[in-house]
């Protein structure tokens, strides 16, 4: 699946990163990939929003990079890499085990930041500025 939007509002945003959210209620990883203020983490919100983590809980990060919700009997992990230069091997070590884990669901901001770690099969959100007030959204699902 190969998709492209274009958004103006934070709403419109979020309504496309609710149907992304539908997709992958039984488990799956989008990957957001995007500049500084393209609307990584506003995505990310919107996801949260129909997956049932509590608006104020998705933030972006100070000294966590990596944030667990638990929703009814599924993980759902939040990964923004935006402070991070360079992924020391523990912190990889730890990311590899949360990729593994198929039946969770995975969103990670700033994922060009970690690519050599991410799996095969997953969604690839990249957003971009087209004005002031304006994104375009492409999203690839890979298999």
């Amino acid at each position: 699946m190969n998709k492209a939007y274009i958004t103006n509002s934070e709403e419109q945003t979020k309504a496309i990163a609710q149907s992304v959210a539908k997709e992958i209620k039984k488990g799956g990883v989008v990957c957001l990939f995007g500049n500084l203020g393209t609307g990584k983490t506003m995505f990310t919100k919107g996801m949260a929003e129909i997956l049932g983590i509590e608006k104020l809980s998705i933030k972006s990060p100070t000294y966590t990079y990596i944030r667990h919700h638990k929703i009814r009997r599924q993980n759902v992990y939040h990964i923004d890499l935006y402070r991070l230069e360079q992924i020391d091997e523990l912190l990889a070590l730890e990311l590899n085990e949360i990729m593994q884990k198929k039946d969770d669901i995975i969103i990670v901001e700033w994922a060009d930041r970690m690519e050599s770690i991410l799996p095969k099969k997953r969604i690839d959100i990249e957003i971009s500025y087209t004005g002031d007030t304006s994104r375009e959204i492409k999203i690839t699902k890979h298999e």
